[in-house]
């Protein structure tokens, strides 16, 4: 059993640098009963009252992370441009989408919410970059009662009904692979290895000590018998700069592996850092959860070391499908040849998932569009998913990889890479006996 050893990183008012009676009676309370019983889209929650609906998304968009917020954006707006051009949401354009900067800061999440909802009455709400600053919000979206379609924060807390911590309700989506999905790929790719010593190295708030506390359970409950090496655990704070200590850490207790969970500019950081401590020659397992998300690829370039295990929450080649083949096209044909990464892929879903629900619904009412994404399946670029009634989490596969450099391209591309299924009912069986939610 894997005991909860970082309670306080999954508390909302812990977010380190970064009570209604039920929907369905509330339907039957209002005489609401499905698309049938909704008004237009004028008056019911956002739009002002014109023809034109308004949506609002949270992101980073300063600091060392901000390329996750740019990125993003790029995804909203191609969706945005497609959507209008191909007759609206049921005819009414897509008048404007409202950023906000979370600034890695619950409060600060929180007030753009409140804001974006009571003083820019947006139709609905998207985003969200940071697992804690998601915590924060998600009690508030319930308050608001507005639909959340979160496209990157990873936490399971954040879709998770039941449990301490657990802060998941009937108006939290998520369109994105989440953590437990992500590192049950890891734990499968870990099985592939003949690594029997682990330890890690991760950002010092939610997603890096639960990125550690979900890999351990995974793989107890798979029965592979390593050790885990907790004594040698790293946690630099987010923007850390110098990830030498860290390093040298790991690199002393002299494990077999190491799942690192650090991302963004902090991940390119460490692996240039690394590289100067011989650390991919001295461990022989790295597995980086999301060591391929293309906003590090990019700028690292040809410095990516070859022949480490990555993972990513969507990847460009893969699936080979007509939607995914498509939107990569013209994502690159709208940005110099850029490859999309998982953050514009999630946010480009997003706005197409809110036009699916409104014309199901037949209007922006709240319900209405939660409804409608209840139990919703959709063929996105990531591939087919369906949005689990239980928690409002979309099944996914997690994507991971072997890193290779491609002089052809220009990029380190994962070859090979493989979509790893990760069915609710096995993550909810491998985390029995655990105090750790699957969220899906």
């Amino acid at each position: 059993m894997v005991n909860d050893s970082h309670e306080d990183t999954y508390r909302a008012t812990d977010d380190r640098r970064f009570a209604e009676f039920d929907r369905r009676d509330f339907l039957k309370a209002s005489g609401v009963a499905g698309a049938a019983g909704l008004t237009g889209f004028a008056g019911c929650m956002g739009g002002g009252g014109d023809d034109s609906l308004t949506f609002g998304a949270i992101h980073l968009l300063s600091g060392f992370a901000a390329v996750y917020g740019e990125s993003a954006q790029l995804g909203y707006e191609m969706a945005r441009e497609e959507i209008n051009n191909n007759g609206g949401i049921d005819g009414s354009e897509i008048g404007e989408i409202i950023y906000r900067d979370s600034e890695g800061d619950g409060p600060t999440g929180v007030e753009a919410a409140r804001s974006l909802v009571q003083e820019e009455n947006v139709d609905g709400l998207l985003g969200l970059d940071s697992s804690g600053v998601a915590l924060s919000v998600a009690p508030v979206v319930k308050q608001l009662q507005t639909p959340f379609m979160i496209t990157h924060a990873a936490t399971p807390f954040v879709t998770a009904r039941d449990g301490s911590n657990a802060v998941g309700n009937d108006y939290v989506f998520r369109d994105g692979v989440n953590l437990a999905q992500n590192v049950y790929g890891s734990a499968v790719t870990a099985s592939e290895t003949d690594a029997t010593t682990w330890t890690t190295i991760g950002p010092n708030y939610a997603f890096g000590t639960q990125t550690w506390d979900y890999f351990k359970a995974y793989t107890q409950g798979m029965d592979l018998g390593y050790e885990y090496l907790d004594d040698a655990t790293a946690y630099p704070e987010l923007g850390a700069g110098d990830f030498t200590p860290y390093i040298n850490k790991v690199l002393n207790a002299d494990p077999d592996g190491v799942i690192t969970s650090l991302w963004g500019g902090d991940l390119i950081t460490f692996i240039n850092q690394a590289k100067n401590s011989n650390f991919f020659e001295r461990i022989d397992n790295v597995l980086m959860t999301v060591g391929a998300a293309t906003d590090v690829l990019r700028p690292m370039g040809s410095n990516m070391p070859d022949g480490l295990q990555a993972g990513t929450r969507y990847w460009f080649d893969a699936p080979d499908s007509e939607a995914n083949n498509t939107f990569v096209q013209n994502f690159r044909d709208r940005n110099d040849g850029r490859y999309p990464s998982y953050n514009a892929q999630n946010a480009y879903t997003a706005l197409y998932l809110y036009k699916n629900a409104i014309e199901g619904a037949g209007g922006t009412d709240p319900n209405g569009i939660i409804d409608q994404w209840d139990g919703m399946q959709y063929e996105a670029p990531v591939g087919d998913f369906t949005i689990n009634g239980q928690s409002n989490q979309a099944v996914l596969p997690a994507v991971w990889g072997t890193t290779s450099y491609s002089e052809d391209r220009g990029i380190t591309l994962l070859d090979p890479v493989e979509r790893i299924d990760a069915p609710a009912e096995e993550l909810r069986s491998l985390l029995e006996g655990t105090d750790l939610p699957a969220g899906v």
